[in-house]
């Protein structure tokens, strides 16, 4: 049992390593001088990089992906309106703290909205591919899916459950702040984060279905991006 618990920690980091630098490996590899590309190209280089990403995931985790699809979309109504519950309450918790945090800090962002947002107005066709498909994909099964796997490698307790829940919805609002830390105000952006992290953690292991969250993670960055271009970069 330990040493499956070692290689689910080790399949995580190594997947994890994978979704922050695999666009470098090729680069590395075939000594590719990506600054030369044009910023079509550069887009173009990315996307590949995102599908290739996307298709090793797929084939590590192809039984569980298939089936859980076709269960998913077999009982789509009472699935979609357990999942939507989860994901109303996480985001309702994600909203509050927002609304608190631009209380006490006037004209504060996070550095990795502020990012997305600047990226969107750059490159809208491939941010839409980004936020509204790879990433629910890509960061469902890895602080999902994976993270599980680990924490509940020795039981499928109810402590374990919750030490699960919190350290998938740490793990997935840390890495959305880290890189991008501007000042210490950044940090407290961990919380509306979390908050998220922690209902999508509670569907999964209520459903132990990884569409359900990554239908809700969709659904909330596809609605986001929406009213970016709606509002012209109010919200």
């Amino acid at each position: 049992m330990r040493k499956q618990r070692i290689l689910y920690v080790i399949t995580f980091i190594l997947l994890l390593l994978g979704m922050m630098f695999f666009s470098y490996i090729p680069i590395e590899l075939f000594n590719i001088n990506y600054e030369a590309f044009s910023t079509t190209m550069k887009l173009v280089y990315m996307f590949i990089c995102d599908i290739g990403y996307m298709l090793i995931l797929f084939l590590i985790y192809k039984d569980k992906i298939i089936n859980d699809f076709k269960d998913y979309f077999k009982n789509f109504g009472s699935n979609f309106e357990l999942s939507f519950k989860y994901y109303f309450i996480g985001v309702i918790v994600m909203i509050v703290s927002n609304l608190i945090i631009s209380f006490f800090i006037t004209n504060a962002i996070a550095g990795n909205e502020e990012t997305v947002r600047s990226m969107i107005d750059q490159a809208p066709l491939y941010m839409i591919f980004s936020v509204s498909i790879y990433a629910p994909f890509v960061e469902e099964l890895l602080f999902r899916h994976s993270i599980k796997k680990c924490s509940l490698c020795y039981g499928d307790t109810k402590s374990n459950r919750l030490k699960y829940i919190f350290m998938s919805g740490f793990i997935f609002a840390a890495l959305h702040i880290i890189g991008q830390v501007n000042s210490y105000i950044d940090y407290i952006y961990i919380i509306p984060y979390m908050s998220l992290g922690v209902a999508f953690a509670a569907l999964y292991a209520k459903s132990d279905n990884i569409f359900s969250s990554i239908m809700m993670h969709a659904l909330h960055n596809t609605v986001t991006i929406i009213l970016y271009f709606m509002v012209g970069g109010i919200i």
